[in-house]
C-alpha cells in the first residue's frame, strides 16, 4: 500500500476531519503534512521560497499559490527520503471515491516505471475549464477494472491528488531549487515546460479523487485578478497558442484523444493492474 500524505492548513481542521474519515473508513494509513499559511508568512519570505525566474511573469502566482506550491515542495523533500517507491499526495479538500482504496493498493510504481512516468494525476475537477474536463491524452490501456491510464498530452492543471515516485521527487529537488510557477503548472502545465517535461506525467480516468471545490470553496481564487488573461502577458498567450497547435496535430494524426473526465464516485469495478 502506498503511503498517503494529506497537505492541511492548521486553521482548517474541518477539512482534515473530513478527509480523515474517508481514509480511516478505507483502512488506509496516512500522514498529515503541515501546509504553509500565506496569512502567516510574509510576502518577502513567500517570494524568496517560491523563487523568481523567466516564467514568473507569464505564470503569475498569488500569495496563496506560492504558499500552496511551497507546501508541495516541502512534502517532496520528505517523500524523497522514503523507502517506498512512490507516495500519494492529497490536498485536504479532496473527496475520495470507493475506487481510491483499490487504486492505492495497486502496484502503481511498477505501472509508472513501465511507462516512464514520474507523476500520475488522480484528480477530477468539476469546474468549467475545458482543459481540465477534456484533456488530451494517449490511451495506454486499462490499469484496474474500468480505470484507464493515459499519457498526458496537454496541460491538465490541478494538484489535489497525485502519485509521485521517490526518484522523481529527488530529481525535481535536485534540478529545480525553486518552483517559480504555481505547483500545478510546474507538474502538469505543458507550456511551462518544467516538471512536465522531466516527469512525463499521466492521469487516470475515471479519476478516483474529486477536487471538491463545491463543498469547500477556494482559498486562492479571490486573490486572482479579474482579467487573468491580461495578467499572463503575451508570452504566455503565445506559449499556449503553440501548445494548442501541437495538441491539434496529435489529434489529427490519431496519436491522442480528448478524454471526457469523470469522477469514479461510488463506482467499483473488479480488476487487476494491467
Amino acid at each position: 500500500m502506498l503511503p498517503v500524505h494529506v497537505i492541511n492548513l492548521t486553521r482548517r481542521p474541518d477539512r482534515l476531519a473530513a478527509i480523515a474519515v474517508q481514509l480511516d473508513d478505507f483502512g488506509l494509513a496516512w500522514h498529515r503534512a503541515e501546509a504553509i499559511d500565506a496569512a502567516e508568512r510574509g510576502a518577502d519570505a513567500l517570494a524568496r521560497d517560491f523563487g523568481i525566474g523567466p516564467l514568473t511573469q507569464s505564470y503569475p502566482a498569488t500569495p496563496g499559490d506560492m504558499a500552496c506550491s511551497i507546501s508541495h515542495r516541502k512534502l517532496w523533500q520528505e517523500i524523497a527520503g522514503l523507502r517506498s517507491e512512490a507516495a500519494i499526495v492529497l490536498e485536504d479538500d479532496a473527496t475520495l471515491s470507493e475506487d481510491f482504496r483499490r487504486i492505492a493498493s495497486c502496484d502503481l510504481p511498477a505501472v509508472m516505471r513501465r511507462h516512464g512516468m514520474g507523476v500520475l494525476k488522480l484528480e477530477f475537477w468539476p469546474g468549467p475549464q475545458l482543459s481540465r474536463r477534456r484533456p488530451v491524452g494517449e490511451d495506454l490501456g486499462p490499469i484496474s477494472g474500468a480505470t484507464r491510464l493515459y499519457r498526458m498530452r496537454s496541460s491538465f492543471l490541478g494538484s489535489c491528488g497525485y502519485v509521485i515516485t521517490t526518484e522523481a521527487a529527488r530529481r525535481l529537488l535536485s534540478a529545480f531549487r525553486h518552483l517559480q510557477v504555481p505547483v500545478d503548472h510546474f507538474l502538469f502545465g505543458q507550456s511551462a515546460g518544467l516538471g512536465f517535461d522531466a516527469l512525463r506525467p499521466g492521469f487516470l480516468n475515471p479519476a478516483p479523487v474529486l477536487h471538491d471545490v463545491e463543498r469547500y470553496g477556494s482559498d486562492i481564487k479571490d486573490q486572482r485578478p479579474c482579467d487573468a488573461d491580461r495578467a499572463r502577458g503575451w508570452r504566455r498567450r503565445l506559449r499556449d497558442h503553440r501548445q494548442r497547435r501541437r495538441e491539434e496535430a496529435l489529434l489529427r494524426r490519431g496519436l491522442a484523444e480528448r478524454v471526457e473526465m469523470r469522477f469514479a464516485g461510488s463506482q467499483h469495478a473488479e480488476g487487476t493492474v494491467g
